[in-house]
């Protein structure tokens, strides 16, 4: 009797263990072979700041001051103050970058930005607006400065870039931190930084990362948190239960026949 209550409980262990068996190739994102290993690259060690250059299709936010508000009243058609953090109004007010990398700028006309940081957009308008106000200043900001955080984390979401520098650590913290089945050893990093997308594989284990530009995020950047191999062995909690449940009655059984024989 005995016997049998141990094959019946290992029959059951069986089925919840491969009913729950997924092979981690069916979980895992943009498979292939374009990935590289951060350590792989070559001069990825080297620390090189540099300023986001603007790009097609990048949505910005241009405000042009000058000690009479009223004199640039003309020139900021459709802005506000805070408009450049309302992301409902966002696509209304921003200035949208041309697949020829202009943008169509009022009274001024194409002003071409693709390829040029903030501030030389800043210096370029400025220049377009003197013939219309002489003592001006200019700010422009960049509208869709979101990551995208996927994977094994938390939180999964879309984030907005609220300072200059993020950097991967502080992007894993905006998601709630890596859970218990994410793979620290292989992070993605997904950036479209120039006409071919990059996409690097990064161990946050490894301090070195703190000295690559990929440990400082752009914006647009994907992360991506590959799970662990476990996770293809993780226990269907329905089964778990039903194993549990079966090997309990089992020993009762068991407990209340073999009593009744002894008596």
């Amino acid at each position: 009797m005995k016997i049998i209550f141990y094959r019946i409980g290992l029959l059951f262990l069986l089925i919840a263990l491969f009913s729950s068996c997924i092979r981690l190739k069916d979980t895992v994102y943009l498979q292939g072979s374009i990935a590289k290993k951060l350590e792989d690259l070559e001069g990825q060690y080297r620390v090189e700041p540099a300023d986001y250059l603007v790009k097609a299709s990048d949505l910005l936010y241009i405000r042009v001051s000058s000690l009479d508000p009223n004199s640039t009243s003309f020139l900021n058609m459709g802005t506000s103050n805070d408009g450049a953090s309302n992301a409902l109004s966002a696509s209304l007010m921003g200035y949208r970058v041309g697949l020829d990398g202009a943008i169509d700028f009022p009274y001024v006309g194409k002003i071409y930005v693709a390829g040029l940081s903030l501030s030389a957009i800043e210096e370029k308008v400025q220049l377009g607006v003197e013939k219309y106000v002489k003592q001006n200043s200019v700010t422009v900001k960049l509208l869709n400065d979101i990551i995208t955080i996927l994977g094994e984390v938390k939180s999964p979401g879309r984030f907005p870039l609220n300072s200059e520098e993020i950097s991967i650590m502080e992007a894993i913290a905006f998601a709630g931190d890596l859970t218990d089945m994410g793979n620290r050893k292989r992070l993605r990093i997904i950036r479209n930084d120039g006409e071919t997308p990059q996409m690097v594989i990064m161990d946050i284990t490894d301090e070195k990362i703190m000295f690559s530009p990929f440990y400082y995020l752009k914006p647009g950047d994907i992360i991506y948190v590959e799970p662990k191999r476990l996770k293809q062995f993780n226990l269907s909690t329905t089964f778990i239960s039903l194993f549990t449940s079966v090997t309990s009655l089992g020993i009762m059984v068991y407990t209340l026949v073999r009593t009744n024989n002894g008596n």
